[in-house]
């Protein structure tokens, strides 16, 4: 089979990445088949306009270990990734070492760039192919249920909206019941973010990936199992296929290290693994996502009133099994911040890889000065609301038209 391009990951970058270079008149495959499998499927599905961070900010070496090892925390991983990843040039290692607040600032002053520009881009695709989004304009509250957290955190943010330009307000307890009076009477304050916007991700993506495939890109719903440099093309092969491009972009999340270790090159990117828990509709209502701060759990509800929760950063193998015990604890502290959440039964649960890097940022770019292959991935926890810009990225690059902002996100500054 050949093509102009081969794009391998069915999640977010992926496929808006397969969508821009039909529009733009190139030959696609899209290569991957599990939809589910990636952190696309199960993320919170806001569209953020506020703090741009693809990873936690938790200062300090020794408490990022402490955190990662403590029952209960959000950030969780083994005592054997733990070791392993504290370890010079290991993940936590790397990590620790860009948490100056500084680097944080900057580290957001760069992708704000990117984020009105996805915004404007989902809501095109959006509405002008019709998508399934479930589509919410409603922007998100963050929640605090500690008056120190939320005195701390507010003025931080106070001072992030004014450097980087978002809209934000800071609420009392009592505005917060106001916008939403699910929420329990313990609540002290919050941070409304205006311009946020939220999709329902598993209608999106399933809706996204249809949108694609009526344009005429072509599909093999297989995982890749290698990518090789041939000359000036790229060869893409699955179990049963092989797929000969110009260019081949490697946009497969979290098991994008593992292709690209096979032809040498090295990236620290590690699973920051998210958990979903979805339980069975209910009345009540919320209008929009909730962010709980005190306990960093995101609660939004489907148009059909089922109620999605995410939450924690678990470093851990991309394949590994789910801990249902970060299932059950996720929902008892969420019925801490909303009462209505209690005894309502879960009806899915799912634990998904995010594609972290420990500088903060993403990959993208050639994986060589003259090659065909590119690599999008990193967006961590930005996946889902810097997928649009991370392709219009990957789209200047086989178009000839390379954006300067690609410096910050080189493969080669690992090296």
């Amino acid at each position: 089979m050949r093509a102009d391009a081969a794009v391998v990951g069915v999640g977010f970058v992926g496929l808006h990445t397969a969508y821009r270079l039909r529009r733009a008149g190139y030959e696609v495959v899209l290569v991957g088949g599990n939809l589910r499998r990636g952190a696309s499927w199960g993320n919170a599905g806001i569209i953020h306009q506020g703090s741009t961070t693809t990873v936690p900010e938790i200062m300090g070496f020794w408490r990022v270990v402490r955190l990662a090892l403590r029952r209960g925390s959000y950030l969780s991983t083994s005592p054997i990734v733990a070791l392993r990843e504290s370890l010079p040039r290991g993940w936590i290692w790397r990590y620790a070492r860009g948490l100056r607040r500084g680097l944080v600032i900057e580290r957001g002053r760069i992708l704000s760039r990117l984020v009105p520009e996805s915004k404007r881009i989902w809501l095109e695709t959006i509405r002008s192919e019709g998508l399934d989004a479930e589509l919410v304009e409603a922007g998100s509250l963050e929640a605090y249920f500690s008056d120190e957290l939320f005195t701390h955190e507010s003025q931080l943010v106070r001072e992030d909206a004014a450097r980087l330009g978002y809209r934000v307000e800071a609420l009392d307890g009592e505005r917060c019941r106001e916008m939403e009076p699910l929420l329990g009477q313990e609540v002290v304050g919050g941070l409304y973010y205006l311009d946020d916007a939220w999709v329902n991700p598993a209608k999106t993506l399933e809706s996204l990936y249809s949108a694609v495939q009526r344009l005429g890109v072509r599909m093999v719903p297989e995982d890749a199992v290698s990518i090789l440099e041939e000359g000036e093309a790229a060869r893409v092969r699955t179990q049963s296929s092989e797929i000969e491009a110009g260019w081949a972009v490697v946009a497969s999340g979290a098991w994008t290290k593992r292709l690209l270790a096979r032809i040498g090159v090295e990236i620290p990117l590690a699973a920051g693994r998210g958990y979903l828990a979805i339980t069975e509709p209910t009345q009540a209502r919320i209008s929009r996502p909730i962010f709980y701060s005190d306990e960093k759990i995101v609660v939004s509800q489907t148009a059909a009133g089922a109620m999605r929760l995410t939450s924690y950063f678990e470093l851990n193998d991309p394949d590994a099994p789910l801990d249902r015990g970060k299932i059950r604890l996720m929902l008892e502290k969420a019925g801490r911040a909303l009462p209505p959440l209690r005894g309502l039964r879960v009806v899915d649960e799912w634990v998904g890889s995010r594609p972290c890097l420990p500088d903060g940022l993403p990959v993208i770019g050639r994986v060589g000065e003259r090659s065909a292959i590119i690599v999008a991935t990193g967006l961590c926890r930005l996946g889902l609301t810097l997928s649009p810009a991370t392709a219009l990225l990957v789209e200047g690059i086989i178009s000839g038209r390379e954006d300067p902002i690609l410096q910050y996100f080189s493969p080669k500054r690992f090296s």
